[in-house]
This record gives structure tokens, C-alpha cells and sequence, in this order.
């Protein structure tokens, strides 16, 4: 089978376009690892949308920096962008769209494979799955770690963070109303984490990874 994620904020992409692109192809890959993919196998397709640059050196600066942030991330991830789309049209009279860049990520996997997102079974332990670090070698090693107990049978269920941890268990609940109960009250359940993978295992696991 193959499986699809996209990734982009658009808070980040008007403060900081460079960031905000490098996050865009993170959030799409972290999402893919989630499914049961190895990041290793995606390849992506960016879609850009900007305001008209006209003769502001500014305004072409934006498309600038999100390329080159998408750029960096791609070569970190080893994930090549085998098509994609760009308009530099996003203006009409003194109304701009907020810079665009939106990684489209695909991969393949087995269909008996694929991780879904809803908390399976009562009693099984929650972990999430977070770089030690901001490099992307440690968040390599965090979904490696993962995509392992994948392959090993002890992920039931994944949910890649993209708005926090509150609401990645929250969203888990839902589909199969298994609830989350936790007595850590050291956890930033509101911060971002666009790499940080939630999981329902089938048995506690040691990774210097993996926090339950």
C-alpha cells in the first residue's frame, strides 16, 4: 500500500518562513512514521504559494528562505521532492496570503502494516517517541526506534503530535472511546513537537527514546 501526510503551519511559516518549511517536510515524515512507514522510503512534493513579489526585495526573500529551509530538511531526511507546484500570485489589492510552503509526503508499506490512530485496548502503556535533542540525527534515531517496534508487532496504535500531546491523546481516544489516564504532572501537554510520535504499545519497552 502507500500512504500519504502533509505537513504545515502556517503560524510558523509568517514568523520565520525558513522554519516553517523545514517543519513543513518534518510534520510529513513524522506523520508517515506514525502509519508503520520508514522514513527512509517517502519522497515528497512541496507546494508553495506566496504573495506577488513585485520589485520588493522582501517579498522575495520569502520564497527564498522557505526553499532553502525545505532544502536543509530534505537533505537532513534524505527526502527527495519529485514534483510540486509554486504561485507567486497570493495578492489582491492590499491583502496577502501568509507564506506557503506544504510538504506532501508518500511512502510504501505493507497493508497489514499500516498503524492507525485510535487507542486499541485498555491497559496497554502510552509512550511517546521524542529526540533527545533539536538535531535531525536525534530525531532520526526517535523514529527509527519506533519504526523497529513496529516491525516487531508492539505498536497498536500512533498518533504523530503535530498540535501537542493534549491533543494526540485526545484524538486517540476518540474512535474506539478508550480513554488516557496519567499521574506525570512533569508532561508539556501544549507544546509542539512536530517530531514527537505518541504510541499505544503492547508491552513497556526500554529506549532512551521512549517516554511513558
Amino acid at each position: 500500500a502507500s500512504v500519504t501526510a502533509w505537513g504545515f503551519d502556517p503560524e510558523i511559516m509568517s514568523e520565520d518562513p525558513y522554519t516553517g518549511a523545514m517543519s513543513s517536510v518534518v510534520i510529513s515524515l513524522a506523520k508517515l512514521v506514525a502509519s508503520g512507514a520508514d522514513y527512509k522510503t517517502a519522497y515528497l512534493t512541496l507546494q508553495e504559494y506566496f504573495e506577488k513579489l513585485r520589485t520588493d526585495p522582501e517579498r522575495w526573500g520569502k520564497p527564498f528562505a522557505a526553499l532553502l529551509g525545505a532544502m536543509e530538511a530534505q537533505m537532513d531526511f534524505g527526502a527527495a521532492a519529485i514534483g510540486g507546484k509554486d504561485s507567486m500570485s497570493g495578492s489582491f489589492l492590499d491583502l496577502d496570503v501568509p507564506p506557503t510552503l506544504i510538504s506532501f509526503a508518500i511512502a510504501p508499506v505493507k497493508a497489514g502494516e499500516v498503524i492507525t490512530p485510535e487507542f486499541k485496548e485498555a491497559g496497554h502503556p502510552v509512550y511517546q517517541f521524542a529526540p533527545a535533542g533539536d538535531s535531525a540525527e536525534s530525531r532520526k534515531a526517535a523514529w527509527e526506534a519506533f519504526h523497529a517496534l513496529c516491525q516487531a508487532g508492539k505498536v497498536k496504535a500512533a498518533w504523530a503530535a503535530e498540535n501537542g500531546l493534549a491533543d494526540a491523546v485526545m484524538k486517540m481516544s476518540f474512535g474506539n472511546r478508550v480513554g488516557f489516564r496519567t499521574d506525570d504532572d512533569t508532561v508539556n501537554w501544549f507544546g509542539v513537537g512536530s517530531a514527537v510520535i505518541v504510541a499505544e504499545l503492547t508491552e513497556d519497552v526500554d529506549s532512551p527514546y521512549a517516554k511513558c
